[in-house]
């Protein structure tokens, strides 16, 4: 597993492997829903609905692998504190993103522009706080390199080349 997946095989949990899909997808189906309202588009809007059901997925196994990432970190490592404001923030993305889906599946077939409003405005309130949770993730890993093996990269090759090329 070491020679196809050499940055899993390091890593000291999954976490980092499901954190994407709820950054990218649920800000991609709220831009959707924003370009089905605009347009009028029922494609779009439909779209935008789908992206929303994966993001919810995808956050889903984002808790669920940070919440075992948190436990094997420890309650008396460093920077356990920091952990919980993460958690928090994304324990209320979560709820959000569920609500806004919910509301989505619940209104579907409904043609009424505040009801699609109300949809885009939970989806926004989603985005904005799954945001701020994943900068508190990012604080975690690149400032305080909370959750990383911490292990130094190996040394360049002489006179600055590598890998073919120079810097």
């Amino acid at each position: 597993m070491e020679a196809i997946l050499p940055g899993l095989e390091g890593a000291p949990h999954i976490h980092p492997v499901f954190v994407h899909f709820p950054v990218a997808l649920l800000p991609a189906a709220l831009l959707f829903w924003a370009l089905g309202m605009w347009r009028g588009s029922e494609e779009l809007l439909r779209c935008g609905r789908w992206l929303l059901y994966l993001g919810v997925l995808g956050a889903a196994a984002a808790l669920g692998t940070g919440l075992l990432a948190a436990e094997q970190l420890g309650h008396d490592s460093p920077g356990h504190d920091l952990v919980h404001v993460h958690r928090n923030w994304m324990y209320a993305a979560g709820a959000l993103a569920l609500l806004s889906a919910a509301a989505a599946f619940a209104l579907r077939r409904s043609q009424a522009r505040g009801a699609r409003l109300g949809v885009g405005a939970l989806l926004l309130a989603t985005v904005v706080v799954l945001l701020l949770g994943a900068d508190r993730g990012a604080l975690l890993v690149f400032r305080h390199g909370i959750g990383t093996a911490g292990e130094p990269p190996p040394l360049a090759r002489e006179h600055g080349e590598h890998a073919g090329h120079h810097h």
